[in-house]
Parts: structure tokens; C-alpha cells; sequence
């Protein structure tokens, strides 16, 4: 027979439990309070690392959670913590990785290991994914020209043109301008 003492430690335990915010919260939960938290931050590092720790304790309950790891992935490049990205990219991979994830991913790749056979192979995988994919308005998405680009592969001029002959250049001319960096300057740019 158990004492009221123990009695009242249990209840509380399973109180303290049940009201626990991480109790039972869906990953949709973690996902809108570190997308708070990344609008609060404003590029201050203390808080960019707090958004970062919600990641952690929503993959702590979800470890399968696909967005959550992409969107830690993100965060973590973003801190210029490569190591750390790479490894959830390429967990993502192994599952499959959105064209904009598998981009992120040869990048780190190449930030890390340089322009080896492997990222332009991982670059050539991502401009695939854009041809499979097809253009919807029969103007190449940046991230597409980016890809053939850093492939290295022949079509990369003929998309660039392309792109320049619609008006997104004029739209976005910070975009033209990294469309065009050399391959070195464009990977320091993006993942400095």
C-alpha cells in the first residue's frame, strides 16, 4: 500500500506532466514558436540559437519530422554551422530532399569539402530534378540556373539567357547580380 506522500508525488509528476508544453504538442507546434522566434531575432545570434534549441526539442519528440530537420538545416547553415547542416541534409536526402533542400546540400557540401567530384555530381542531381520538374511559365527558376551553373553543365548559359531575356532581373536585381559571381565568391556570398 502506497503513502499519501507517495500518492501526491505521483499526482503532480503526471500534472506537471500532462501540462508540460512539449507534452503531446504536434510538430506544427515547434515549427510556429521557432518561426516566431526567428522574426524576433533580427540576426542577433543569442536569440537565432534559442530558435535553433525549439528545433532541437521538436526533433527530441519527432525525430522523423522532415520539416522540422529541414528547417533546422537551414538554421544551422545559416549560423555557418556546415557540419551540423550536413548531416541533416544528407538525412534528408536518404528520404528524399526537396530541389531547394538538395541545392542547400551540394552547397554545404562544397563549402566543406570544395568543388570536388562529389558536389558537382550533387549539382547535376539538382539540375536533373529541375528538368524533371519542368518550368511552369517556360522561365527557369534561379535556383535551376544556380544548379546547372555549379554542375557546371552546358545548358547553364542557356538558362541564364533566358532568365535575363524575362523581367524577373529587373524585379530582383540582387538575384542577377549572384546569378552572375563567379563559382568561389558565390558559395562565400551565400554561405559565408
Amino acid at each position: 500500500m502506497s503513502s499519501p506522500k507517495t500518492g501526491r508525488v505521483v499526482f503532480v509528476t503526471l500534472l506537471l506532466t500532462a501540462c508540460s508544453p512539449a507534452s503531446g504538442e504536434p510538430p506544427a507546434h515547434y515549427l510556429e514558436r521557432a518561426g516566431a522566434a526567428l522574426m524576433e531575432a533580427s540576426g542577433d545570434t543569442q536569440r537565432l540559437e534559442n530558435a535553433l534549441a525549439i528545433y532541437d526539442e521538436g526533433l527530441e519528440h519527432y525525430p522523423d519530422n522532415t520539416e522540422l530537420r529541414s528547417h533546422r538545416a537551414n538554421l544551422l547553415a545559416g549560423l555557418g554551422r556546415y557540419e551540423e547542416a550536413k548531416r541533416d541534409l544528407d538525412e534528408l536526402h536518404e528520404g528524399g530532399l526537396h530541389r531547394g533542400g538538395m541545392l542547400l546540400r551540394c552547397m554545404v557540401h562544397e563549402r566543406l569539402e570544395g568543388a570536388t567530384d562529389d558536389a558537382l555530381a550533387c549539382y547535376a542531381e539538382v539540375e536533373a530534378a529541375y528538368v524533371m520538374a519542368g518550368e511552369p511559365d517556360d522561365r527557369p527558376k534561379a535556383n535551376h540556373i544556380l544548379a546547372a551553373r555549379l554542375a557546371g553543365s552546358p545548358e547553364a548559359e542557356a538558362l541564364l539567357l533566358a532568365w535575363q531575356a524575362s523581367d524577373t532581373p529587373v524585379e530582383d536585381p540582387i538575384l542577377a547580380e549572384i546569378l552572375e559571381m563567379e563559382r568561389e565568391e558565390l558559395i562565400r556570398k551565400l554561405l559565408p
